[in-house]
């Protein structure tokens, strides 16, 4: 038996692998269906974003179309617990000590693996477009109502089946999923006091500490975000791995276009 990396209720670390595939295995037995039969019906189609989202490549799917991953290795270690920089970060996500350098270089080359590719692997196999990203996070932002199509995404003799229906992905209402999201509330007692996650995604704030909305930066720069008083949404993907340094410029300027708080995690 694997001996307990800290002492439970303690600390909160970053759960790279474990945390999905736990919480698959739930909505599998707890739903009796697979678990991308959930997410077609859960997201993929009232999102409307079939063919840009998917946890588990099935067969079929035009290989061209994935990208390839690379890594910047030398922004990349930075990212290793035992790097110095790492240590004396006060910006960090908090990283369970099988994270390593040599762990994340390993790894990229078997996720490029057609078979790996198609492994149903919640937490680290998402094969996703950058509108399919935007597009989830402004339903979450409106507490799992889609957002409208534009006009010119449909062609003349299509239907707007999401412009005419009130469509919403769940049934509590915003404000409680909402707190769930952030961890407080309800569900303030199921996560770690000041830390930086709530359920399933981290709390992001601005310099002054105050919490404006949720989202999760992936392994490599890739992010998605919103900010929950002015329902705003924003993906940046990218298949080059690095420290994410472009990622945070991208939001920062778009933000700063818009006249919108920045996150202090962007704003490093």
């Amino acid at each position: 038996m694997v001996a307990l990396e800290t002492e439970p209720g303690r600390e909160q670390l970053y759960h790279y692998l474990s945390y999905g595939w736990l919480c698959g295995g739930i909505i599998e037995h707890a739903s009796g269906k697979k678990f991308q039969d959930i997410l077609e019906e859960a997201f993929v189609r009232p999102l409307n974003v079939e063919g840009e989202l998917y946890i588990g490549i099935p067969p079929g799917v035009d290989q061209s179309r994935l990208a390839t991953l690379t890594i910047d290795p030398d922004d990349l270690i930075l990212l290793d617990p035992e790097h110095d920089i790492y240590k004396s970060s006060l910006h960090t996500t908090p990283m369970p000590s099988s994270y390593t350098f040599n762990m994340v270089s390993s790894l990229i080359p078997l996720l490029n693996t057609l078979n790996a590719r198609r492994a149903i692997q919640p937490a680290s196999n998402g094969h996703f477009s950058t509108r399919a990203v935007a597009r989830y996070y402004a339903a979450l932002v409106d507490g799992g109502v889609p957002p409208r199509l534009p006009f010119s995404s449909l062609s003349p003799l299509e239907s707007h089946p999401n412009n005419d229906l009130d469509t919403k992905i769940f049934t509590n209402p915003k404000g409680k999923i909402h707190d769930a999201f952030l961890g407080r509330g309800d569900y303030k007692d199921l996560i770690v006091p000041k830390w930086k996650f709530g359920l399933g995604f981290i709390r992001f704030e601005t310099t002054d500490g105050s919490v404006i909305g949720f989202g999760h930066p992936g392994l490599g720069g890739s992010t998605g975000y919103c900010d929950i008083s002015n329902r705003f949404a924003i993906a940046v993907t990218v298949n080059k791995l690095s420290l994410g340094a472009l990622t945070g410029e991208i939001v920062k300027f778009v933000c700063s276009e818009l006249d919108l708080p920045v996150p202090e995690f962007y704003d490093q």
